[in-house]
């Protein structure tokens, strides 16, 4: 009796765990965001001390330029570019920001912060 209770439970909760995982495995920019949500912290920190007040700026709309490794090997040291595109109000667009990260297991740093203004 208790068996003949046990699998059909078994297949509700399959159903029910089943889409939530599909979703997750179809879903392109999973990784990215993930990631750009960890350096959001550091990213807004790096925004704030360029404009010298709270600057907005949208997650979705983040470029990541590129992402390497510093040394051979599989090692945890990264430098990682990024293309942020700081508003005021209802996105009005201020420019465009060039970030550089080193990112490594014991914290983030900005390297290099480059403005570009829109024409």
């Amino acid at each position: 009796m208790k068996m003949l209770m046990f699998i059909p439970s078994i297949a509700i909760f399959l159903m029910v765990i089943s889409p939530g995982y599909t979703k997750a495995e179809n879903d392109k920019y999973l990784m990215s965001d993930a990631f750009l949500t960890t350096l959001s912290p550091h990213i807004g920190n790096a925004v704030v001390g360029r404009y010298g007040e709270l600057t907005q700026y949208a997650l979705y709309d983040i470029e990541i330029i590129s992402l390497e490794r510093t040394q051979n090997g599989r090692t945890f040291d990264f430098n990682v570019v990024l293309k942020v595109f700081p508003f005021e109000k209802a996105h009005n667009y201020i420019g465009a920001d060039t970030l550089t990260l080193e990112v490594l297991p014991s914290g983030v740093n900005i390297t290099n912060y480059k403005h570009e203004e829109y024409k």
